[in-house]
């Protein structure tokens, strides 16, 4: 998670999320606001997550992503990404 490994579009997008839950923005604005694609959005916030950073987000109505703050955040998060794991074994099972 060294700040010096990562590239341009990472830290932008690093600096453009909000601090905490509340303030959780949509991929489509972030995107808009980097000016690239929202599918490239989410990949990068995919590979941030995955070498540790604490980026949340909110599944209900609009969604949104966001910087984690709290404890509880976190382990919103966690549990959100093991429901999302544990449905996609599911649906893979099934098929």
């Amino acid at each position: 998670m060294k700040e010096e490994h990562l590239t341009n579009i990472e830290k932008q997008i690093l600096n453009t999320l909000p601090h905490g839950r509340s303030n959780a923005v949509t991929l489509i604005r972030v995107a808009d606001d980097l000016h690239i694609n929202k599918h490239k959005v989410s990949e990068i916030v995919a590979n941030l997550r995955n070498d540790g950073h604490l980026i949340g987000s909110v599944r209900k109505q609009k969604g949104g992503v966001y910087i984690i703050v709290t404890s509880n955040e976190f382990w919103e998060t966690v549990n959100t990404i093991k429901k999302s794991i544990e449905s996609q074994r599911y649906d893979h099972e099934r098929t």
